[in-house]
């Protein structure tokens, strides 16, 4: 079976959803190709053609023919929802650029629909009932192989990008409030752009206004992204209560659960009935953070909790095993 993928190089998404997945399956020979149509694409030969969100309108307006030509079964893979929040930082230029209507069109068009969860199966089946629901998971191998570096102090970690500044505004008053362990603990921060005024205004909340003792480290590419995870203690998963959010994946959840460290999380979708830490208020965020950073056998503990649940309901291997079967059965179809 040869499998060739669309993917833009630097997008988080398709690295965990199809570049990882692929480069893992077994007797599959897979292209990873920004331009399908070049050498070593479609000219090779090809059973499955997959992206992630949505092609280049040119390349999608070529896909009925290039289908009937080469022979091969489509899969659009969507790991959000298609259209943002009003206040989300990208509205007005996904807005602008019709991205919502694009990635309908996407959907509609392909074979098979991947999703990450039945909440956005049942969204996208009212636009293809042809869904298959594949959980993100992480590979413990490559840059997810390490462990967690010592620290006399207990690091409170979060790691993300600059559309997360409302979420990390929850924080602020609770971080502030962490007054009676600051000798304690070290706020880490990962993920950070320097140019972004938006970064300065998080940077500033997730730290007290730099009071606490605190490390900002730069954001990194996909291929390096999860190294700072080595510098965690303590994960933080705070998330605004709001339509586009409640379709996420629980990404951030298990990047934790691979390192065997405990999460303190908003009770919100997409991170209910796991055996995390819930915040419904500032006070659960303080109270949380303070029982863990005083109790090593406490985060030794929920940690192992939580990388055991994900390891049960998330693990990488299966859940790819299930990928590799859903495209030999569509190939059979053809």
């Amino acid at each position: 079976m040869r499998i060739v993928a669309f993917i833009a190089a630097h997008s988080g998404p398709t690295y965990h959803r199809i570049t990882v997945p692929l480069y893992t399956m077994p007797d599959v020979d897979v292209c990873l190709t920004n331009d399908p149509l070049g050498e070593n694409g479609f000219d090779k030969g090809v059973d499955i053609f997959i992206w992630n969100r949505w092609l280049p309108d040119a390349l999608f307006d070529q896909l009925p023919a290039l289908k009937e030509k080469y022979g091969f079964r489509t899969v659009c893979d969507i790991d959000d929802y298609w259209e943002l929040d009003p206040h989300h930082i990208l509205f007005q230029e996904y807005d602008d650029a019709g991205h919502t209507q694009r990635q309908v069109k996407n959907i509609r068009a392909a074979d098979t629909v991947f999703v990450t969860h039945g909440r956005l199966a049942d969204a996208a089946k009212g636009i293809n009932p042809n869904v298959e629901i594949l959980p993100n998971a992480i590979a413990r191998t490559g840059q997810f192989d390490v462990e967690t570096i010592p620290s006399n102090l207990v690091r409170v970690f979060w790691q993300g990008s600059v559309t997360h500044e409302n979420d990390v505004g929850v924080l602020c008053r609770p971080i502030a409030g962490l007054r009676t362990i600051a000798g304690k603990i070290k706020m880490i921060m990962a993920g950070f752009v320097e140019e972004e005024p938006a970064w300065q205004r998080m940077a500033k909340m997730y730290t007290s206004g730099f009071h606490h003792q605190y490390k900002i480290i730069p954001g990194a590419g996909v291929l390096q992204y999860y190294a700072p995870y080595q510098e965690a203690d303590i994960c933080l998963v705070p998330l605004v209560k709001s339509r586009f959010n409640s379709y996420k994946s629980n990404l951030k959840v298990l990047e934790a659960a691979n390192m065997g460290l405990p999460a303190i999380a908003s009770q919100v979708d997409p991170y209910l009935n796991m055996p995390l830490l819930y915040c419904k208020s500032g006070s659960d965020w303080i109270k949380h953070v303070t029982r863990l950073v005083k109790s090593k056998k406490r985060r030794r503990e929920a940690g192992q909790e939580l990388a055991e649940f994900c390891n049960e309901h998330y693990n990488f291997s299966r859940i790819n095993d299930k990928r590799k079967q859903i495209f030999e059965y569509a190939v059979s179809c053809r």
